[in-house]
């Protein structure tokens, strides 16, 4: 009597487990992202426009070092400017692409805004290891005037 409990309750725990194997294998697979609606997709496909800024209107130079390892730029018509973000990009010998990213606040008492030289290449502890096989530096500015409307302007060199 003892021995019929005994298999009566481990076939029971083998009936459950094999239900549960029998949901696990056969119930659908839900994902685990949510579900995107047609509207989501029009806001990713929707790209925004950023209006364009000729580099003569802002004054713009953009030059390289005599050496070619390093360049800076200047903006001379700064009256109505706030802020100017700036990215500075380039291949490497190998076609790795490099650069620099930077930030700029214009005072009320600037005349001109503007960079020290980068250098094209990494510079540690004093001592710099300049990128090989430079030929054309890219300048990509993003500039946000006082009434808060933002603005690009790019310009390249050649060295």
């Amino acid at each position: 009597m003892q021995q019929k409990k005994i298999i009566i309750a481990a076939a029971l725990v083998l009936l459950l487990i094999l239900f549960g194997l029998g949901y696990f294998l056969y119930s659908p697979r839900t994902s685990q992202s949510p579900q995107e609606t047609p509207q989501d997709e029009e806001q990713q496909q929707e790209e925004v426009v950023i209006p364009t800024i000729s580099p003569d209107n802002l004054g713009l130079t953009f030059v390289a070092r005599n050496d070619k390892k390093a360049v800076k730029f200047a903006i001379t018509e700064i009256k109505d400017i706030q802020a100017v973000d700036y990215e500075v990009s380039y291949l490497a010998e190998g076609n790795i692409p490099r650069g620099a990213i930077g930030h700029i606040e214009v005072k009320p008492t600037d005349q001109k805004i503007g960079t020290n030289y980068i250098d094209l290449g990494t510079c540690s502890s004093g001592k710099c290891k300049y990128d090989q096989g430079v030929t054309l530096v890219k300048l990509i500015l993003k500039i946000t005037k006082i009434n808060g409307k933002i603005y690009s302007a790019e310009k390249t060199l050649e060295l």
